[in-house]
């Protein structure tokens, strides 16, 4: 990617496929390809790596105060009881989604160090010192972010202590779908919101293949990369037809249900509704995956291009290259950000890029800087010392809050606050009432379910010749319009379909499709029961 006066260019694509052969090195194939390919760059080249996203913790948080520096330092604090790892051995960076009024929306990041200094030393097995260590989720989000920009500006709101008075939020999700894993990317606009990374790929697929039809596992990924489909009606079709699709789709059904928790904990962590899903990587060019998913998780899923997002693309597209290209594109973008939106960078502390000037100037001056530090501790200290008496009243207050906050609830260390406090009762009537929620939806029919009701009311086709155009399911209510051939079977038909009705009504509606010769369209609407328990707050 090349930067211009008029922004910036994609010029060139590699891809590289790795050797499948039993007993390979693929570790020392990325190192000599990636040696010979840099050779043909000069020393002004940058060059971006990522780490795993299931190698990196991200948490949405929201901090009081939006300057960065502020942030920064407040991150280890804030990470330390939701890391999986030890907080003494990460290196921590933050993304601002957003400023509300004087505070900041962010997502904090933490990466162990040891994954960060393994992914510099291949950078340097590989011949080159990279110029920023980012995250493949991050990353990946450039492609659809407005990452020139600065992060949007919003007014401060009314603070809102019930989860249930809480706007609904309107994202949409991007699942870049991979080899081995699947990164879950969640959008609010132009701004990504939240990540979650599955441990699932085009690899379980094609262990699947070769497990059902017993061939080695390099011709089952063969296979699943020329001629992978899901079939989305069985009529018409072969045997061995719906056999490999039915191995496909059990596997892709083993994901989804992963994403089905993904989507519970991102609905319960933002309270939001989720418009659509978008699909791309390698994996998503399986045939009529998209629809599959869409009858599994109920919401619209699409294919998306990446290369469609980038304005400038100097080669010649395509619908692989712009599947797979996601997360290279984004790692790119990083190394044209400015500090108005910067780059998510690990390099920091004992790994940051050794800068030689500074070193001359400190070799300089650095006598001259020791003894105005030493002056300003002597400052600070005097400075401290007046504050005493006032901080150690306070701390005698903080105190007594904690051990209140001990007794009552349980709280300890930075919990044991006022915030902490609210925090505990609100998760408490939050988990009662998600609880509920989920009792209540637990025989909730399907949309399939609905049709096939109204399937098996119509009346049969020697009465009456219908034909849908539109049938839509929101809650309770079906909206269902269509032809038939005269206005008595309008009648027939509504009174047929008033006996699945939850009231026994089906209400008449102005059709919104056109006219067709010889045809009368009608609309209907009416209400049933999709045995959704009623819910008591």
């Amino acid at each position: 990617m090349q930067s211009s006066s008029k922004g910036f260019q994609v010029s060139q694509y590699y891809e590289h496929a790795l050797s499948n052969i039993a007993g390979s090195d693929q570790e020392l194939e990325v190192i000599e390809y990636i040696r010979d390919l840099i050779s043909k760059y000069d020393d002004s080249t940058r060059f971006i790596v990522g780490l795993r996203q299931d190698r990196v913790a991200i948490r949405n948080k929201f901090f009081p105060f939006n300057d960065r520096i502020k942030i920064a330092k407040s991150l280890p604090f804030e990470l330390e009881e939701d890391l999986p790892f030890s907080s003494e051995n990460a290196i921590y960076d933050s993304k601002i989604i957003r400023t509300i009024g004087g505070g900041a929306e962010v997502l904090a990041c933490a990466a162990p160090k040891t994954h960060v200094q393994n992914c510099i030393q291949r950078a340097q097995d590989a011949g080159f010192e990279p110029h920023l260590v980012s995250v493949e989720g991050i990353a990946f989000a450039n492609v659809f972010e407005r990452w020139n920009e600065a992060p949007p500006a919003l007014a401060a709101a009314a603070p809102v202590f019930d989860d249930m008075e809480k706007p609904v939020r309107h994202i949409q999700l991007v699942l870049n779908m991979g080899h081995t894993r699947t990164i879950v990317a969640a959008f609010e606009g132009h701004s990504l919101i939240g990540l979650r990374s599955l441990l699932w790929g085009g690899k379980n697929i094609a262990e699947a293949i070769s497990k059902k039809y017993e061939i080695p596992y390099v011709e089952a990924l063969k296979e699943l990369q020329t001629k992978a489909f899901i079939l989305t009606n069985k009529q018409g079709a072969t045997f061995d037809q719906v056999t490999f699709s039915e191995t496909i789709g059990k596997s892709v059904r083993e994901m989804a249900r992963d994403l089905q928790l993904s989507i519970l904990e991102i609905k319960g962590e933002f309270n939001v509704q989720i418009d659509s899903i978008g699909l791309t990587g390698g994996t998503s060019q399986i045939q009529n995956l998209g629809p599959f998913l869409t009858q599994i998780l109920e919401v619209p899923v699409n294919k998306m291009s990446t290369l469609d997002q980038i304005p400038n693309v100097m080669f010649e597209r395509s619908p692989a290259i712009s599947a797979k290209a996601g997360v290279a594109l984004g790692l790119a973008i990083e190394g044209f950000k400015k500090p108005r939106n910067p780059p998510m960078n690990f390099m920091r502390g004992e790994f940051a890029r050794e800068n030689h000037q500074m070193k001359m100037f400190w070799e300089k001056w650095g006598h001259t800087f020791k003894i105005a530090t030493a002056a300003l501790v002597v400052l600070f200290v005097y400075t401290s010392l007046r504050s005493d008496f006032a901080t150690s009243l306070a701390e005698r207050g903080q105190e007594v809050l904690k051990t209140q906050a001990k007794n009552v609830a349980n709280l300890k260390g930075k919990n044991a606050t006022e915030a902490g406090i609210k925090k505990y009762i609100r998760e408490n009537k939050k988990r009662a009432s998600d609880l509920k929620t989920l009792a209540s939806v637990a025989n909730m029919n399907s949309a399939l379910d609905v049709l096939k009701k109204v399937s098996d009311a119509a009346p049969p086709k020697s009465a009456v010749t219908m034909d849908v155009e539109s049938f839509n399911v929101q809650d309770a209510k079906v909206t269902l319009e269509g032809y038939v051939n005269s206005p008595q079977e309008v009648s027939l038909l509504q009174k047929s379909l008033s006996s699945i009705t939850a009231d026994g009504q089906v209400k008449v509606e102005r059709a919104t499709i056109g006219t067709k010769p010889g045809r009368t369209a009608f609309s209907f609407s009416f209400n049933v029961d999709r045995g959704i328990q009623k819910v008591t707050r």
